[in-house]
């Protein structure tokens, strides 16, 4: 009977463990530096310090021998044995006797659990610093640790001597196991070599793409300017764009077509960049940029010869000439005027020209001077060239809204503007004005930035949004009221803008954004414009909108412009428009040019995976001019042609009448090879310069005032590996 009454004790005991296994930690929750092999004594010391019933608040321990002991409770007085492995009758004693205060119980456990984790992490601190004074120290090699402080310094675009702060190296040496810190010439040939890679890995990834993009801007900072380029590309397979740093060069001099010109065509050189290769160039609506793309878009053809009064010298023997010329000047002019005097004598009706020798061999002379001192110039081929859309679409929100000579629109427009922007000025100079509208709003208020034309759009939103505190502010402000009809002004002014800010924040985007969307949104920002009806003090403005959208950008209105090709047939290739977007008067013109180009790329297509032409070894090269004239066109090769180019045609149509589940995805794009290389042809263009200008946001973060004296190169190549870094 005692067996059976002590077996069914050791069950229940069991029990409780396990109800509260927390209380009694396991070897999982036990400090992991202490070693398997040691002694329960210690073991039990070290339960009994962290056990909260054993710390005096609800029991007291009376005696201890071995893993026995016995405990007295502080609420009864009465004797308990408990084990250091187990808490059961402890807790059993509680839920018994004391129920009431098992809720106070569970409470302290939870305060004692959080302090004691405190104290765990301190343990392992303190484990760790004998660990390493034991020899357990962690290891990391001297490459390792140059690598991780020069991703460090990269990432984080801070100054290459920070490596050899005192702080910075105090805190890589308590980190790593030896006293080894690079200094400033270790990161700087890391530097170095990092880049050498980039460009080499760049240069080959570049030479296996179809088509590339190039987008390029001049940014200036502390007296300096820099000309920065980017290349995008979009992967065949998956559809996506990948986009890298070409350069942030120095451009030094004026920023004339010719400079700009060389710097973009020294970077192109620098990564092997065939030219055919670029789908376009894309730069702001700068006059220097467009000059240079005019000037160098073909090559230039050396001045071979001079000419002055049908007299023609090869420019290689000018200086021939002229050194014969200097050897006896005035002998050579005494025999040419006796010789042209008696001729006009002999015959006085012959019409003698007389040449000064001595003016031709000048002329000659400084034009092949000229020339040889622009003969860089004659390696400069540029691209085809594009203007950034979301510039476009700036200066028509800017200058040609400027220019609206409503004498209605004008008043109103200059009185509320006039209140708002007194508003922002006394927000962004007065701490205490701005605590005031901070109170009242409980938000910031953005303010309107020059360079930036949405901002002040942003701003007017913010404002028509709080305008009930607004007006509380402005009166605590003291300042002059907005009236009634300047508020359904505003009103107004955010309604016929917001097409034209929705344009500009999707045509500045670069991982899904392609230059098949500027047509359908130019005309659908028209089409909006046009429908907004019973507007009483917008309505210039909304038709000075579309007046500027029609001069701008007249070729997408008519699309009989040849400069509206690649905007036409950029936005077919996109399964999101196809022929939606397009014109009824413009349908068939947009469907055969895009059936053209389908057969024209067929036609390609077919000639790059044509039959090899094998070696002529047989000595029939006496038949070649017969075998590759007109004459031996046969009537089979003609049917070929002709069947591709229905082939072409065939698949044309078949994208444009397709009506697939996944009709709008670039996906389906995979079953019409002719049209997918259309696409890659056209929609890598970006329709904006942005990714550029946020390249220079990274570089006022690297070139500030503090480091005016930072190496040109180094900048730069601090500047590509920074934003190269999600890339490589």
């Amino acid at each position: 009977m005692d067996k059976f009454v002590t077996s069914i004790r050791s069950l229940k005991r069991q029990y409780e463990d396990n109800e509260f296994e927390t209380d009694n930690p396991g070897p999982s929750e036990r400090e992991p530096y202490i070693q398997d092999n040691t002694s329960s004594k210690m073991n039990a010391t070290i339960d009994e310090k962290e056990n909260y019933l054993l710390d005096g608040t609800f029991f007291k321990k009376i005696s201890n021998t071995g893993s026995k002991m016995s405990v007295t409770c502080l609420n009864c007085n009465k004797k308990i044995i408990a084990y250091s492995g187990s808490t059961g009758n402890l807790l059993s004693h509680y839920k018994h006797v004391h129920p009431g205060l098992m809720t106070e119980l569970k409470a302290y456990k939870i305060e004692k659990s959080t302090s004691t984790g405190v104290s765990k992490q301190s343990k392992q601190i303190t484990i760790c610093h004998s660990t390493e004074n034991s020899g357990f120290k962690r290891k990391c090699s001297k490459e390792k640790v140059t690598e991780l402080v020069f991703n460090y310094i990269v990432e984080e675009m801070k100054p290459i001597s920070t490596c050899e702060k005192p702080s910075f190296r105090a805190l890589i040496i308590g980190l790593t196991s030896d006293n080894f810190v690079p200094d400033r010439r270790a990161i700087s040939n890391q530097l170095l070599n990092k880049y050498k890679t980039y460009v080499t890995d760049l240069t080959n990834l570049i030479s296996e793409q179809m088509y590339v993009c190039i987008t390029t801007d001049i940014w200036s900072s502390l007296n300096k300017s820099y000309l920065g380029m980017t290349l995008h590309y979009i992967e065949e397979k998956s559809y996506n764009r990948f986009s890298y740093v070409l350069a942030c060069q120095r451009i030094e001099g004026s920023h004339n077509y010719s400079n700009i010109a060389k710097c973009i065509s020294k970077v192109m050189n620098s990564y092997k960049i065939n030219v055919t290769k670029i789908t376009h160039t894309v730069t702001d609506n700068a006059s220097n940029f467009g000059k240079a793309f005019r000037v160098y878009a073909q090559q230039f053809a050396p001045p071979e010869t001079v000419s002055k009064n049908n007299v023609t010298l090869d420019a290689q023997n000018i200086n021939i000439l002229i050194d014969a010329f200097d050897q006896n000047t005035e002998h050579h002019f005494e025999l040419e005027s006796e010789f042209l005097q008696n001729d006009v004598e002999n015959d006085p009706d012959d019409i003698i020209d007389v040449v000064n020798v001595s003016d031709i061999l000048t002329i000659a002379s400084n034009n092949y001077n000229e020339y040889s001192e622009d003969n860089d110039d004659l390696d400069i081929i540029l691209s085809n060239h594009i203007t950034c859309s979301a510039h476009t679409l700036n200066l028509v929100a800017t200058i040609d809204t400027s220019k609206i000579t409503n004498n209605q629109y004008k008043i109103i427009s200059r009185s509320a503007f006039g209140k708002l922007t007194a508003f922002w000025n006394l927000v962004s100079r007065s701490t205490m004005a701005s605590d005031v509208v901070f109170n009242i709003c409980k938000c910031k208020f953005p303010l309107p930035v020059i360079t930036r034309w949405n901002s002040f759009y942003d701003a007017i939103k913010k404002i028509m949004l709080c305008r009930e505190k607004i007006i509380e502010c402005f009166e605590k402000l003291k300042l002059s009221q907005l009236k009634t009809t300047e508020w359904n002004f505003l009103e107004e002014y955010i309604k016929v803008m917001q097409p034209l800010t929705t344009a500009l924040d999707k045509l500045q985007g670069e991982k899904s954004c392609y230059l098949g969307y500027v047509a359908p949104t130019i005309i659908a920002i028209r089409r909006i414009l046009l429908n907004q009806s019973h507007l009483t003090y917008c309505k210039p403005l909304s038709l000075s909108i579309i007046k500027g959208l029609e001069k701008r950008y007249s070729f997408i209105f008519d699309l009989n412009d040849p400069k509206s090709k690649p905007y036409i047939l950029s936005s077919v290739t996109l399964p999101k428009f196809k022929l939606s977007w397009v014109p009824s008067q413009f349908s068939d013109i947009c469907k055969n040019l895009f059936l053209l180009e389908c057969n024209e790329v067929c036609s390609i297509m077919n000639t790059e995976s044509g039959p090899s032409t094998t070696d002529n070894d047989s000595g029939d090269e006496f038949y070649t001019p017969i075998s590759n004239s007109q004459l031996s066109t046969s009537p089979l090769e003609s049917s070929n042609q002709h069947r591709s180019e229905n082939l072409a045609s065939v698949q044309g149509l078949s994208y444009l009448n397709s009506k697939k589940k996944d009709g709008k995805d670039l996906i389906i794009l995979d079953h019409y090879p002719i049209v997918k290389h259309i696409f890659l042809k056209y929609n890598t263009t970006l329709p904006s310069s942005a990714p550029v200008e946020r390249l220079f946001s990274n570089g006022s973060q690297i070139l500030t005032p503090r480091r005016n004296r930072l190496n040109d190169k180094t900048f730069e190549m601090l500047m590509c590996l920074k934003s190269n870094k999600f890339n490589v």
